[in-house]
C-alpha cells in the first residue's frame, strides 16, 4: 500500500464551528453535540449498533497526519465503522492512532471489538478530549471518497477531535449519513421509528 498523494484541497479548512451553509438546524445540533455521540444516539435509537467496516494499518490522510504531527508515510492503526439504528447507517466514523502509541497509551484498543469507542473514551478520566473541529468535505477529500459506497442524505459535514491519553492522541472523525432525530424533539423521534 502506498501513502496518499499530496492534498489538492485547502490545507487548513477545519474550523472551530460549522460555517453557515446549507446546514439545517437539526443537522447543526447533531454535528455540534458536545458529549459522546454514541450516548446521544443511544437515547433516540433503540436498535443502536456498531458495524465494523475496516480495521488494521494504513497511511493517514494528509490533514490527519498534520494534526497527529506524523508523516503521511508513517502507518497508523485505523478503524472505520458505521453507527446504525438497526440496518440504517447514521454515522460513518474513522479513528486513527500512531502505531507507536498503540501498545503504550492505548493497549485496550482492539480493532475487532464491536463496542463503540465512545463507551470508554468518555468514561476514562485519564482521557482528555480536544475541542471539536468541522469541515464540509470537498468532492476530492479522501474522506468524502470513502463515503461514495454509502447513501448520503446530508451535506458532507465532518467533525473531529483528538482524545489524548498519556500524551498520545487518538483522532476520531465522524460524518452523518442520515439525520437521526435530536434528543430535544420527541415528536421527530417518534416519526423516525414509525
Amino acid at each position: 500500500m502506498t501513502p496518499p498523494n499530496s492534498p489538492v484541497w485547502p490545507r487548513d479548512t477545519w474550523t472551530a464551528r460549522p460555517l453557515r451553509s446549507n446546514l439545517s438546524q437539526a443537522h447543526r445540533n447533531w454535528l455540534t453535540t458536545p458529549d459522546s455521540l454514541t450516548s446521544a444516539l443511544k437515547t433516540v435509537c433503540p436498535r443502536f449498533q456498531v458495524k465494523i467496516l475496516e480495521t488494521g494499518t494504513r497511511f493517514p490522510f494528509p490533514d490527519e497526519a498534520r494534526l497527529l504531527k506524523i508523516s503521511c508515510h508513517q502507518q497508523v492503526w485505523s478503524r472505520e465503522v458505521l453507527l446504525c439504528n438497526g440496518a440504517l447507517p447514521l454515522v460513518f466514523a474513522r479513528s486513527i492512532l500512531s502505531l507507536r502509541d498503540l501498545p503504550r497509551a492505548w493497549p485496550t484498543l482492539d480493532a475487532r471489538d464491536p463496542r463503540p469507542l465512545g463507551e470508554f473514551l468518555f468514561t476514562d478520566a485519564r482521557i482528555r478530549r480536544t475541542p471539536l473541529h468541522f469541515q464540509k468535505l470537498s468532492l476530492n477529500h479522501p474522506l468524502r471518497v470513502r463515503l461514495d459506497r454509502f447513501p448520503l442524505d446530508l451535506p458532507p459535514w465532518a467533525r473531529r477531535s483528538l482524545h489524548v491519553r498519556q500524551g498520545s492522541a487518538l483522532l476520531v472523525t465522524e460524518i452523518f449519513l442520515t439525520l437521526p432525530p435530536h434528543r430535544s424533539d420527541p415528536a421527530q423521534a417518534l416519526s423516525f421509528f414509525a
